[in-house]
């Protein structure tokens, strides 16, 4: 794409094929969302704008963009933000960038929950804190607590804490799930989304992941299910009787999920919108 005039409607086009070209999955969306950046509009407004013309500094603006994206770089750090459960958080490498399967589970827990929950939420690995975030934003009278074991994870949901405004209803402190098995206080709901791929898994993902995402917060030991039984032994110790736990686990675990969760919870597994068994819905004996 060089600085020759262009239309909206042509630059993403180009845009487009030039991700394509770079390997990018979904590369007409990220086209968009690039040049939507670069004009500060919203993505669906360049639908009604295709044939205006660009020209100058925004298309070298634009192009670089591309250009960053094209190297693989995941979209959401190029933004500075990330798209979750209705919420417009920060992104960048200090956390996992949150994945829209997850949505899936916030979407479960508002749903079978019901706005008039006022329970005492734990996020175990909270990483930039789109969960418990999203959670508290959907359910009103819930207050909550995510821990994570990152200090620049930690930093990173703090400052969408106070984007969204909830700071007499959240904080976040810092966990090692490793060396401590107790939370500091009883909680009626926790909900994680812990590392669980095995180290094969993640050296055959997307170079997104690989290069951008931090590794912990992916990869467990014991074929991606040590940080799942670290988190289902917390959750025995700190939630209250009759309390909830709803976790994230890898396309392979759920058999094994169950199982684990069988001591202590009567469980169901949940499929995502994929039909994927992605998710166990657990309340303590």
């Amino acid at each position: 794409m060089n600085n020759d005039p262009l239309t909206i409607l042509e630059v993403i086009s180009k845009s487009s094929l030039y991700l394509e070209r770079k390997g990018v999955p979904n590369h007409k969306i990220d086209a968009e969302w690039l040049v939507a950046s670069a004009l500060n509009c919203k993505r669906m407004d360049l639908y009604l704008r295709f044939g205006e013309i660009l020209k100058g500094d925004i298309l070298s603006q634009i192009k670089s963009l591309v250009m960053l994206r094209g190297s693989r770089i995941p979209l959401q750090h190029i933004l500075g933000k990330v798209q979750f459960a209705g919420l417009t958080l920060k992104s960048d490498q200090r956390a996992l960038v949150p994945r829209f399967e997850t949505e899936f589970l916030v979407d479960f827990l508002h749903h079978r929950l019901t706005p008039e929950f006022e329970g005492n939420v734990a996020d175990l690995g909270c990483g930039g804190g789109a969960i418990l975030l999203s959670l508290c934003t959907l359910l009103p009278k819930v207050t909550g607590i995510g821990f994570d074991n990152s200090l620049e994870a930690l930093t990173l949901a703090n400052e969408n804490l106070f984007l969204c405004g909830l700071e007499e209803r959240i904080c976040f402190k810092d966990f090692d799930w490793v060396t401590q098995n107790t939370l500091s206080n009883k909680f009626d709901l926790i909900v994680s989304n812990p590392p669980y791929l095995t180290q094969e898994e993640w050296s055959l993902a997307e170079p997104e992941v690989k290069l951008h995402d931090p590794i912990q917060a992916l990869v467990a030991k014991n074929g991606g299910l040590s940080d799942i039984e670290r988190v289902i032994s917390i959750a025995v110790n700190s939630l209250e009787s009759n309390g909830l736990l709803a976790l994230e686990f890898g396309v392979d675990h759920a058999d094994v999920v169950k199982n684990l969760l069988s001591v202590a919870f009567d469980a169901e597994i949940i499929s995502d919108q994929y039909l994927v068994r992605r998710f166990a819905f657990a309340v303590k004996k």
